[in-house]
């Protein structure tokens, strides 16, 4: 079940009014906002379906390098593998969903993937992708980010707005530019949109992993200094946007994410609900990407991507519990 769930009101806030406070209040270092745990999520408006600002502004919080082996370690043995598949299967049925998943646990190189080279739309999950391209650009140019950029990235990831996200996707080149990064990045079945709308952009669980890898490993076209701004930002999200894959996650777990959501016109009005991103604690270090589409409600959608997620992560632990039983 869900562990996070946004307050049952909420305001709505212009994308300038959004910035200006945002600024304002980083200037001035406030400290993190109440956790939303337990409430009940309203079903955003469609015609809306953008960030909610909180009350408090969550400060940024730098974490150290991660480094992660691409194979080995100990991963699932054939008969949890199958059982693991078996259970995911069932998840289908039950929610009668699509959905691609897949999951490294970088602490071991052990990996679970279903359906993860399958594409679905991103909807506001391409944001990251969309900050790891700015970082990039900017390092080409030779250049940190300017403060102006800053406010509109801290405002696009952590509250998801989308009227600065505009701003942002024009500023890294367009289709082209998200092009060219895709290709810095190493994605296989990433495809942006023709007419730029990137929210439409098509990517898989497969590529959502590589550029978490990008974020949270060593071996990544991104400097250090790029990789530890972007996880700010990520493990500081709003408090009504931190649910998704942080649905396994042990309270002093260290989680960083984003999350799309967005009911789809073409697909008859049902759901896209994804969420991408990383849960670290005592005895585990995951990368995990959810892609759904076809869910009948948002709060269906969410269930779904957590249910998946904790599923995954769960069964991944199973080994290592096994072994210490043994010792």
């Amino acid at each position: 079940m869900p562990r996070r769930r946004p307050p049952a009101e909420t305001r709505t806030w212009s994308a300038l009014t959004t910035a200006v406070v945002l600024v304002a209040l980083m200037a001035l270092a406030l400290p993190g906002a109440t956790s939303a745990a337990g409430s009940v999520p309203p079903e955003p408006d469609p015609a809306l379906v953008r960030a909610l600002l909180s009350e408090e502004i969550p400060p940024l919080v730098p974490f150290a390098p991660r480094t992660g082996p691409a194979t080995g370690g100990q991963g699932l043995t054939p008969a949890q593998r199958e059982e693991l598949t078996a259970r995911i299967g069932a998840l289908s049925d039950e929610y009668d969903a699509d959905f691609g998943v897949a999951v490294q646990d970088l602490r071991t190189g052990a990996t679970f993937s279903h359906n993860a080279h399958q594409q679905f739309p991103t909807a506001s999950t391409v944001k990251l992708t969309i900050l790891a391209m700015l970082l990039l650009r900017a390092q080409e140019e030779g250049r940190d980010l300017t403060e102006a950029e800053r406010a509109q990235v801290s405002v696009m990831i952590r509250y998801s707005d989308n009227e600065v996200t505009d701003g942002l996707y024009s500023r890294i080149g367009f289709t082209d530019g998200f092009v060219h990064g895709s290709e810095v990045l190493g994605f296989t079945g990433t495809d942006p949109h023709p007419r730029g709308v990137w929210g439409a952009t098509m990517t898989t669980a497969a590529d959502q992993v590589r550029l978490l890898r990008a974020l949270y490993c060593e071996e990544s076209p991104l400097s250090q200094e790029s990789r530890d701004y972007a996880r700010g930002l990520m493990e500081s999200v709003a408090p009504e946007q931190a649910w998704g894959v942080s649905a396994g996650a042990d309270p002093d777990d260290v989680v960083g994410l984003k999350n799309g959501w967005t009911p789809r016109e073409s697909n008859g009005g049902l759901w896209n609900v994804n969420s991408v991103g990383y849960v670290a604690g005592s005895g585990h270090e995951y990368l995990i990407a959810v892609l759904t589409d076809g869910s009948a409600g948002y709060a269906t959608g969410v269930a779904l991507v957590e249910e998946l997620a904790s599923t995954v992560t769960g069964a991944l632990e199973e080994p290592l519990i096994l072994e210490e039983s043994v010792r």
